[in-house]
């Protein structure tokens, strides 16, 4: 690729420029539209002093103006770092100094007292002329288009570099799957923080599709209704709002019976969780597991999930995967381990400029990505994760997988969800202690029988704690820290 994203999109806008391309709560752009506001929005970053090959952090609260904001970066031959807009300032400070970014676009100020270097919109941008310079991007493919980071579920994000052709690619092997189709209307209740979001939504743009953006709802009937009501035919989101849909959604038939493609993604479901979702919410619902490196590493298609709703699905047919064992060698199907993969939708290392030497992800080997994740590949290809390898418990010495105990606790009736995480112990190196969320009453001592009577000795947790809800990040990703911290000391 020669150039980047953005003459695609100026190529959109040509093509069809009153076709709608975003709607959102605050009003609708065409494909027109969207590329002459990032011309503006480009003009001011200029202003700011912004100049080709900067970075700049977006965190906005209106995912219509954040997409414009990334569209502006590519304009002036920048790369677009998307955070949260909820990040404290700590965490953009660090960022800032960590990646050297060059201001951060937002609607507010971030709460805290650290300083970094923001920047807001004036209030009558987007209606100012727009010099046609800055509808001219002329960087090459391989130059950053999106710093990507880890959802941060461990400590500090870790960052990955997106290039134009790189997102190009994964766009391509989007459309390769089977399900996919055009002339959508996607809609999307994940912020373009999510690597997830973003790489749909480019997709769907790239095909000419229209994208809808839902604001901050929290309640399942809020979401229903707009997705009803905007005739949404695809959707893209995470289990914890799946599972809230699923509390308002008829027993036998879809909740959203004109919806034919349905994405979760972005944290693990249980088995009778994805049938319920493609029975109860809408016929074609997809599982996808991927990393912000790898992009869409597998796919669990609907016609799949009566027989391996257990699995993640089979890697893209451009997808090469491979499960290791602790040496670095090859495990035949069957056998658990580290997975690894090739893509032509990878990211690449970048790297860190600060005051301390520069160092790079270990993600990224030789051209295979490692995503820290172990699994399970059987003979008809489809993959199982397992559990974290970071996640793993070693009880005096026996390896136990926190998603083995987890899906026993969560088989009980009384249970919504449940996490296991490593409770230090002086004798046996590391205990099990289980966290519950309770859907009706229960006591520990019950479900601590109830693992008993299904579980071998050494995978039993020692003490189950009763929790209101799971701490979570904004993907919806299970944090399983915040629950360590909540363990008292043995």
């Amino acid at each position: 690729m020669s150039v980047n994203l953005a003459n695609a999109f100026l190529g959109l806008g040509y093509r069809w420029p009153d076709r709608i391309a975003v709607e959102a709560p605050e009003g609708q752009h065409t494909f027109r539209e969207l590329c002459e506001r990032a011309a503006r929005m480009a003009q001011q970053f200029s202003r700011e002093g912004a100049k080709p090959g900067d970075r700049i952090g977006i965190a906005m609260m209106r995912s219509d103006e954040a997409l414009i904001a990334v569209l502006a970066t590519w304009f002036l031959d920048a790369s677009a770092l998307l955070l949260d807009f909820r990040a404290r300032a700590a965490e953009r400070s660090k960022l800032a100094a960590v990646l050297s970014v060059r201001m951060f676009v937002e609607d507010k100020a971030a709460p805290g007292t650290e300083s970094y270097p923001a920047f807001r919109l004036p209030l009558n941008w987007a209606v100012e002329p727009a010099n046609p310079s800055f509808s001219t991007p002329r960087s090459a493919g391989d130059a950053v288009a999106i710093i990507g980071v880890s959802s941060g579920t461990t400590g500090m994000p870790q960052p990955v570099a997106l290039s134009h052709a790189c997102l190009f690619a994964r766009y391509a092997m989007a459309r390769a799957t089977p399900q996919w189709h055009t002339g959508s209307r996607l809609l999307v209740t994940t912020p373009l923080a999510f690597s997830a979001t973003r790489k749909h939504v480019l997709s769907r743009l790239l095909d000419g599709d229209t994208v809808i953006f839902a604001p901050p709802i929290n309640a399942p009937e809020e979401l229903a209704e707009l997705a009803l009501k905007s005739h949404a035919t695809t959707m893209l989101t995470v289990p914890a709002i799946a599972r809230g849909l699923l509390t308002i959604a008829p027993p036998s038939t879809p909740l959203f019976p004109e919806m034919d493609w349905l994405m979760c993604c972005g944290a693990p479901m249980l088995p009778q969780e994805k049938i319920d979702v493609r029975d109860r919410l809408s016929r074609g619902f997809v599982q996808n597991y991927g990393s912000t490196m790898a992009g869409m590493i597998t796919l669990l298609e609907t016609s799949d999930i009566q027989m391996h709703s257990h699995t993640v699905g089979r890697p893209l047919p451009h997808v090469l995967v491979e499960i290791l064992d602790p040496k670095g060698r090859v495990l035949p199907p069957g056998e658990s381990g580290q997975i690894r993969v090739r893509t032509p939708g990878a990211g690449a290392n970048l790297r860190l400029a600060t005051g301390t030497p520069e160092r790079e992800s270990d993600l990224l080997v030789d051209g295979w990505i490692y995503p820290g994740d172990l699994a399970v590949l059987d003979a008809d290809g489809f993959l199982s994760i397992v559990g974290r390898l970071s996640d793993i418990i070693i009880r005096g010495g026996v390896n136990v997988y926190p998603g083995e105990v987890e899906e026993v606790l969560t088989a009980h009736p009384a249970v919504a969800e449940a996490a296991v995480v490593a409770w230090p112990d002086k004798i046996v190196g590391e205990e099990l202690a289980a966290f519950v969320v309770a859907k009706s009453d229960v006591t520990p001592q019950q479900l601590l029988a109830w693992c008993r009577s299904r579980l071998q000795p050494d995978k039993q947790p020692r003490e189950i704690f009763l929790i209101e809800r799971m701490p979570r990040n904004a993907n919806g990703k299970l944090v399983r820290r915040e629950l360590t911290d909540l363990l008292p000391t043995r």
